[in-house]
């Protein structure tokens, strides 16, 4: 009878693993991009909004919390999709995000 062996445990656990963190971090960057890009096109050159560094950092805080809490409902529904429909599609809901939040940034 064979001992259990942790080191195969562990290499069975990565092999039969699910979640794949680089798809995590391709949906968490396209949410960030789609707030960052809905930002800059809106507000910055068609409504001409003050441009400085205060406010800058402002909106990346405010990017980087919307980001953190949609993206764990988010990456639920869009695990199982291909990787460019998964970018395109978490870009698309950053823009739509941040056309909730913005608004509260003023």
């Amino acid at each position: 009878m064979q001992s259990f062996v942790f080191d195969d445990a562990i290499r069975f656990r990565l092999a039969t693993q699910q979640e794949d963190t680089g798809a995590k971090v391709q949906v968490f960057f396209g949410v960030f991009l789609g707030v960052i890009l809905r930002w800059i096109i809106v507000d910055v050159i068609r409504d001409q909004v003050p441009f400085n560094f205060s406010v800058v950092i402002a909106r990346i805080v405010v990017a980087l919390i919307a980001t953190i809490f949609v993206f764990s409902g988010y990456w639920q529904k869009v695990k199982d999709q291909p990787a460019g429909m998964r970018f395109l599609n978490a870009l698309a809901y950053g823009v739509s995000i941040d056309a909730l939040v913005g608004p509260w940034t003023y």
